[in-house]
């Protein structure tokens, strides 16, 4: 038997008559209604979590914006929360910039992001104004001023660096050092400082910007950053001649995935340690701000990028047992929800808790094996690649002392191999994975026949909106395979 476990839950969600409610819509009804699997949003946390971290931002530095990085999640009506409460957003492609531009963010408000701008995406974007270009190579540089000097427009562009810094839970996530694809080391800086000072018709240096990952858990990677931000700042003005207006400090605010109380009996702690959080964003973001005016100055504006910090709280995954099998004493739960709803679970091996939606006044005390739907060994929610290398492995490090095979464990198997759940659950209980408001709806693909998930959002006027519906059928094929389709059927 697995330990009793208790679980902290996010403040948008509570426990009525042994049912898990998200913002006071009992989860079990939602999915009565509207069918499983089933994302559900609370409006109030969005919008609470937006506020929260512009105030604490601007609570440590004057001059501090905050603009959402929407890849985390482009749903426009939560777009429209995002920018009620007065942020800016950060875009990574053309069709972000579109979104951004239709639920109604000023150019002014925008940043762009990403390694692999398109010509047609920086035209846009030149054309919009918007408040920056943030430049990832010395290449892109010398494209951005060729557009430019094309359209008769001069563009305003902040240079991305490498700080050196490896702040993140995941080596995938991790985007501040020269192993990563981001951001320009400091030869290419110089190429890049030669290109600005050789077209000062077509490009506007404004800013510095750099992001060191996401899911950073430690203060003093932030506190790293700063620091290097106010050196490197100091190095590109006096080389442009001008200082720089603002600089970027980039996100990778965390949120506590784990959810377990401190006084419980943490067996998996070193397992979990990189999905749990001690601070909150919003006051580690307050320090940060704070570091920033005293070393930056409070007269240049500090820009921050959040995403998950603001969004993926705010959201749960319903999931209905599908099935349920022994091998052996083990109990092994099958979902209709796999990797097809939450690729990083697959993909870089994420962790997100699990309770059981129906009975929350019940016990946390059975291990099971809990796994996907679909037709792949990978579609589980334990980590079948790194127990298969650890079970390879072990044996050859049977003289390490145990502390250090233990560490070695926690680095090669990310996730736990077991879930925590009542004894009673079975087929028809619904499962409910919290913390799924980040990059799931953006990721979601219709592997394996596999209709992509309905969403759904409590409002703040206790009613319920529908941000997407489910994919229906009609939905798997494209344009090519439908006329393929009506000429073998003859419609």
């Amino acid at each position: 038997m697995a330990k009793n476990t208790r679980h902290r839950l996010p403040s948008c969600l509570a426990v009525e008559r042994g049912h898990l409610t998200i913002a006071g819509q009992d989860a079990l009804a939602l999915v009565a209604e509207h069918g499983s699997p089933l994302f559900v949003f609370s409006e109030r946390r969005v919008a609470e979590n937006a506020a929260g971290f512009l105030r604490a931002a601007r609570g440590g530095h004057p001059r501090a914006a905050v603009y959402f990085a929407s890849k985390a999640c482009s749903n426009l009506h939560i777009l429209r929360i995002i920018r009620g409460e007065g942020l800016g957003i950060e875009v990574n492609s053309g069709g972000e910039l579109w979104k951004a531009l239709t639920v109604g963010f000023a150019p002014g408000e925008i940043v762009f992001n990403g390694v692999a701008k398109s010509v047609e995406e920086l035209s846009e974007a030149i054309t919009r104004g918007i408040k920056a270009i943030n430049v990832d190579s010395a290449f892109e540089l010398q494209r951005i001023a060729d557009v430019a000097r094309g359209l008769g427009r001069r563009a305003t562009v902040a240079l991305r660096l490498v700080p050196g810094i490896g702040g993140g839970a995941t080596a995938g996530i991790q985007t501040g050092n020269a192993s990563s694809k981001f951001g320009m080391t400091a030869p290419e800086l110089q190429a890049a400082l030669a290109i600005a000072r050789a077209n000062p018709q077509a490009l506007d240096v404004a800013g510095m910007h750099l992001h060191i990952g996401s899911q950073v858990t430690e203060a003093e990677d932030f506190a790293a950053s700063v620091a290097f931000t106010a050196r490197m700042s100091r190095e590109i003005g006096a080389a442009l001649g001008a200082g720089l207006r603002h600089l970027n400090l980039g996100g990778g605010y965390p949120v506590d995935y784990a959810h377990l109380d401190s006084g419980d009996n943490r067996g998996s702690s070193d397992t979990l340690r990189g999905f749990a959080a001690r601070d909150a964003a919003a006051p580690m973001v307050g320090t940060v701000a704070a570091q920033a005016a005293r070393e930056l100055g409070a007269e240049t504006e500090i820009l921050f990028e959040p995403g998950r910090a603001l969004v993926a709280d705010a959201a749960v995954l319903l999931s209905q047992v599908e099935n349920m099998r022994l091998r052996g004493d083990m109990p092994w739960l099958y979902l209709d929800a796999g990797y097809n709803l939450l690729i990083d679970s697959a993909a870089v091996r994420w962790y997100y808790h699990m309770v059981n939606a129906g009975r929350m006044d019940e016990a946390a005390d059975r291990a099971y094996r809990v796994v996907g739907p679909l037709c792949d060994s990978a579609d589980c929610f334990f980590d079948v690649e790194g127990e298969y290398l650890w079970k390879a492995l072990s044996p050859r490090l049977a003289t390490l002392p145990p502390e250090t095979r233990e560490e070695l464990r926690a680095a090669i198997i990310r996730l736990p191999e077991t879930r925590t759940l009542p004894a009673a659950t079975a087929p028809g209980d619904l499962i409910a994975l919290l913390d799924t408001g980040a990059y799931a709806l953006g990721e979601m693909f219709q592997y394996c026949g596999r209709l992509r998930a309905k969403a759904v959002m409590t409002d703040r006027h206790g009613g319920v909106t529908v941000l997407r519906e489910r994919d229906r059928p009609a939905d798997l094929i494209g344009p090519a395979e439908e006329m393929l389709l009506r000429a073998a059927t003859g419609a």
